[in-house]
């Protein structure tokens, strides 16, 4: 015997929607639900078919996620993260969109194990979004940009960024804080993490920096 009540899920499954979208049209009466006795909702075989055989095309489900990222807690705790995400709200038009989710990173952009990429990446590998919106092309990785653009591409995700480059003094900060990223790495294996030699490479290169960033323009030629 065949059911004749499918679940939100069953039924999202069989439509090739997610249960979101499914729940908007229950609501906006594309497709109409029956209430079991203790309230759950419930799909009829004849609206399911109804839908599957209508032949006016139904565009595909857009789902967006919004990535930002900040190198230090320092940032974070002056509000650069949440304002990264509130200028990317406001523009784009958020309404094309089925689904919308947040990520952000706390960390720099040459570690490519943080945590809300990875999970940006599974997400684009599961097919659970269509759109990625950044504001900087750095926000993403600092570099090999086009590896992480074809791996999107390739799950049929586009990268929408914003804005060309970041401000001058923020530009400085952000390489500053990588390339100490990568000292801190390779001295590390040399010399250890607690070694005194460490710290004070470390230093040397932050005051040579410091000290090329410093200098006039017309000695800035590299």
């Amino acid at each position: 015997m065949k059911k004749e009540l499918y679940s939100p899920k069953e039924t999202a499954e069989i439509l090739g929607v997610s249960v979101l979208t499914l729940q908007r049209w229950d609501n906006s009466g594309k497709i109409n639900a029956v209430r079991t006795p203790n309230g759950r909702r419930r799909f009829p075989k004849s609206e399911i078919d109804r839908l599957l055989g209508d032949n006016t095309p139904t565009p595909s489900e857009r789902n967006l996620a919004i990535y930002c990222r900040v190198s230090s807690g320092e940032q974070k705790k002056k509000g650069d993260l949440d304002r990264q995400v509130e200028y990317i709200k406001s523009r784009l038009d958020l309404k094309v969109y089925d689904n919308i989710s947040i990520i952000t990173d706390v960390g720099f952009g040459l570690n490519d194990k943080r945590k809300g990429l990875v999970r940006l990446m599974k997400l684009a590998q599961k097919g659970d979004i269509s759109d990625v919106a950044i504001r900087y092309k750095d926000r993403l990785t600092r570099f090999g940009f086009n590896y992480l653009d074809m791996y999107f591409e390739s799950h049929n995700v586009k990268i929408h960024i914003l804005d060309g480059e970041l401000k001058d003094k923020t530009v400085y900060e952000e390489l500053t804080d990588d390339l100490l990223s990568i000292i801190t790495s390779f001295s590390g294996r040399l010399y250890g993490t607690r070694s005194g030699k460490n710290k004070v490479l470390k230093d040397k290169v932050r005051e040579a920096i410091e000290y090329v960033t410093n200098l006039p323009d017309e000695n800035q030629k590299l």
